[in-house]
C-alpha cells in the first residue's frame, strides 16, 4: 500500500486529542476539500449545523500553492481547515492512520453539484490512533478567519504556508516543546520564539518566489493581520514579533527579492 495516497481517516484525531486547549473544534482536509467538482463547499458541523461555506476555487487555489511549496521546500504535509474566526494557523507534527485506498479516502464528492456539506471532524469525539497502523506526519492548518483574509490572493497564501513549513523544516520548538508527537504549535499561543518567527518569516518568503509567486504577498498578509488583530490582547503580539517589524522587514525582504 503506498503510504501518500493511503491517508488519511484518523488525520483529526491525532493532532487535537491531546489537547483541551486546541483552538478549534473542527477539521477538514484541504485535498478532500479540493477534489469537490461543486462549486459550494459547506462545512458542517456534526449536528449537520453549518459552520462555513466557502468558494471552490479559493480551496483549489490553495491546495495548489500547498503542492508548489512543498516541491520547494522539500517537505511533505498534510493541509487542514479548521473553525475559529479570529485569523490563525499552525504547524504541527503528528501521527495518521492509515486507510487502504478505496475505502472512501480522497472520493470525489458533489459530481455535478452546484453544493456540496461536509462534516468535519469533531475534536471532542476524537479516539486515540493505533500507532503500528499510523505514520508520523507534518500537519498545517490554516482556520476560517485566515481564509477570509486569503480570499484568492494565492501570494498571500503561499506566504503563509512557507512560514509554517518553515517552523517545521527548522524544528522551531523542539527545544521548548514535551517531545509528545502530537504537541500543538499554532500562531495564537505559540511556543516559537519571536527568532523563530522571523526565520520562518524569511525562509516562507524564500520559498514563495522560488515556487514563482510575489514575495509582496507577505507583506499584504502581515498588513491584513495587523489590521484584522490590532484590537486584540495576547494572541499573535504576545510571541511574535510586532506587526509593524515583521511587515518593514518583509517589505525589506521583498525588495531584495524581486531585484
Amino acid at each position: 500500500m503506498n503510504k501518500q495516497t493511503a491517508l488519511i481517516a484518523c488525520l483529526a484525531l491525532l493532532i487535537t486529542g491531546q489537547s483541551l486547549a486546541a483552538p478549534f473544534g473542527y477539521t477538514w482536509r484541504i485535498e478532500d476539500l479540493a477534489r469537490t467538482s461543486a462549486d459550494t463547499v459547506e462545512l458542517r458541523d456534526k449536528n449537520n449545523r453549518l459552520l462555513k461555506r466557502l468558494d471552490a476555487k479559493q480551496l483549489i487555489y490553495i491546495y495548489s500553492v500547498m503542492q508548489a511549496i512543498e516541491e520547494v521546500s522539500e517537505l511533505r504535509s498534510e493541509l487542514i481547515i479548521t473553525d475559529g474566526e479570529t485569523p490563525n494557523a499552525f504547524a504541527t507534527r503528528g501521527m495518521a492512520e492509515l486507510v487502504p485506498a478505496d475505502s472512501g479516502s480522497g472520493d470525489e464528492s458533489g459530481a455535478g453539484a452546484e453544493e456540496v456539506s461536509l462534516q468535519g471532524n469533531a475534536i471532542a469525539d476524537s479516539k486515540p490512533v493505533d500507532e503500528e497502523n499510523a505514520v508520523e506526519i507534518n500537519i498545517v492548518g490554516v482556520n476560517f478567519g485566515m481564509l477570509d483574509l486569503l480570499g484568492l490572493d494565492v501570494h498571500m497564501a503561499a506566504a503563509l504556508i512557507g512560514h509554517e513549513l518553515g517552523h517545521l523544516k527548522l524544528d522551531h520548538g523542539a527545544e521548548s516543546k514535551t517531545r509528545r508527537r502530537t504537541d500543538m504549535l499554532s500562531a495564537a499561543g505559540t511556543k516559537y520564539s519571536r527568532d523563530n518567527e522571523r526565520e520562518a518569516d524569511y525562509l516562507g518568503a524564500i520559498w514563495a518566489v522560488e515556487a514563482g509567486y510575489d514575495p509582496q504577498g507577505a507583506v499584504r498578509l502581515q498588513e491584513l493581520v495587523y489590521k484584522k488583530t490590532k484590537h486584540l490582547s495576547g494572541g499573535f503580539s504576545g510571541s511574535h514579533p510586532s506587526s509593524i517589524e515583521r511587515i518593514t522587514k518583509l517589505k525589506s525582504l521583498a525588495r531584495r527579492l524581486s531585484q
